[in-house]
């Protein structure tokens, strides 16, 4: 009977944390490290902030009217093959 009792109380022990704990756990566990990530990084100052976001948008416009001319070019192109192979 002693083996039985010191056996289920060592069971007890070795057992994991309620569910719980264990999110609660990793979740603050992962709010620690980010907060220690954070503070590592290196901000940009708003002139280059504003360069940056300037940059992006200049591109965007550029690739969106080469996107516009070329849907022009490939709408014409096929409006023109339809009519040619229609008639």
């Amino acid at each position: 009977m002693a083996k039985n009792a010191k056996g289920s109380q060592e069971k007890e022990h070795d057992k994991k944390p309620n569910f719980l704990v264990r999110t609660w756990k990793r979740f603050s566990s992962w709010c620690h490290d980010m907060k220690v990530e954070l503070k590592k990084v290196v901000w940009p100052k708003r002139k280059e902030l504003v360069k940056a976001c300037l940059v992006v948008a200049a591109c965007i416009l550029i690739v969106g009217a080469f996107i516009w001319i070329f849907d022009g070019i490939a709408a014409a192109v096929i409006k023109a093959l339809i009519n040619l192979f229609k008639g």
